[in-house]
């Protein structure tokens, strides 16, 4: 089971799995912009973690088997995950969520603004974290993502960020 009393960082457990497992995914939004951060001034909270899984179902239900290992339970935004409505929500492409009794969340993205899941992977950046390699999406396509998006807090976020990095 995965929590914060077992030690470590949670979603590098996560991470350490999937890569173990062939789970195809890319690390995204503010948990992977948070990657190109160059010291803890420039990193922003975020309440999750977001990963883009490669929308197959074959390549969804072994993320999600492998979270349901790890203590996860997941869901959507309509509530608990039924496994015969899997096909249909990676179909529609919804967004599952994974969460632990503590609070650890992770949200299992099936598309994202902007771009194909093939697009983010082609040339995904490799961090290492306590020897761990975490794909993640180009810090340039992660920006312009949250642009696409155009919601308030990206764009709240956007104009904050360029600030804090003079690129705007």
């Amino acid at each position: 089971m995965v929590n914060k009393i077992e030690g470590g960082d949670p979603y590098q457990r996560v991470v350490d799995e999937f890569n173990r497992k062939g789970v195809r995914y890319v690390v995204v939004g503010m948990s992977g912009i948070n990657y190109y951060a160059r010291n803890p001034s420039e990193m922003f909270a975020t309440m999750d973690y977001d990963i883009f899984l490669d929308p197959t179902l074959a390549n969804v239900k072994k993320a999600v088997v492998n979270l349901e290992a790890l203590g996860f339970s997941l869901g959507t935004a309509q509530g608990k995950l039924e496994a015969a409505s899997l096909a249909r929500l990676v179909k529609e492409q919804r967004t599952l969520v994974a969460t632990t009794p503590d609070g650890v969340m992770i949200e299992l993205l099936l598309k994202v603004s902007g771009y194909p899941f093939s697009d983010l992977a082609k040339d995904a950046a490799t961090f290492t974290v306590d020897q761990i390699p975490v794909k993640v999406g180009r810090l340039e396509k992660l920006l312009r993502s949250k642009e696409i998006a155009g919601r308030p807090k990206d764009r709240q976020f956007l104009k904050r960020y360029k600030n804090l990095l003079d690129i705007g």
